[in-house]
């Protein structure tokens, strides 16, 4: 009897750590939660980390034409990613947590190439954006060691807030922000 339960110990200890090592897949394998496969291919677009995500909550996204319902997850570096759980799109990423801990020894990339880096983030998040763009009023700008680029839709009448889309980066090419709530109609 005894030899016995040895075989059945190790075997549930197998079983409990391959349950384990599944439940800390890495964040690039496939995954079957659709919302973090829109933090993903975001990440992709981004050219961001695939860092470990845990759902932090549920709030109400105030900043979008029509104030909604999102779902937050947060990585292991700090950036938050809000989503809209109807569509499972990226609203939001928000990795402004991340600037403190900037060198301040750390290279400086030109206004040019951050403006060149943000068309092309942009141009690869939002499909067909070269005829969409004509649509849009573009607007740049900066503040201290940030700079903002956006593109602004038309408001809406019942709308609070106009859509819009927007890259932020850190003079360095850190990307601490993203907004787009341009495509949550499309």
């Amino acid at each position: 009897m005894q030899s016995h339960r040895m075989y059945i110990i190790p075997s549930v200890f197998i079983i409990i750590i391959g349950f384990l090592a599944m439940a800390a897949c890495s964040p690039e394998q496939a995954s079957t939660n659709p919302q973090i496969g829109a933090i993903n291919t975001l990440r992709t677009q981004l050219e961001l980390p695939k860092l470990p995500l845990e759902f932090f909550e549920t709030t109400t996204d105030a900043n979008s034409p029509i104030p909604m319902q999102v779902a937050v997850y947060l990585d292991t570096a700090g950036r938050k990613f809000t989503i809209n759980p109807i569509t499972n799109m990226v609203v939001e990423m928000d990795a402004r947590a991340l600037l403190d801990k900037i060198s301040p020894l750390a290279s400086v990339l030109s206004e040019e190439l951050l403006r060149a880096k943000a068309l092309r983030l942009i141009k690869a998040i939002i499909p067909g954006f070269e005829s969409l763009q004509t649509n849009w009023v573009y607007e740049e700008g900066g503040k201290i060691d940030n700079y903002f680029f956006n593109w602004y839709g038309g408001m809406a009448s019942d709308a609070s807030n106009r859509p819009h889309a927007q890259i932020a980066i850190h003079k360095t090419g850190l990307i601490f922000g993203y907004y787009n709530t341009l495509m949550l109609g499309k």
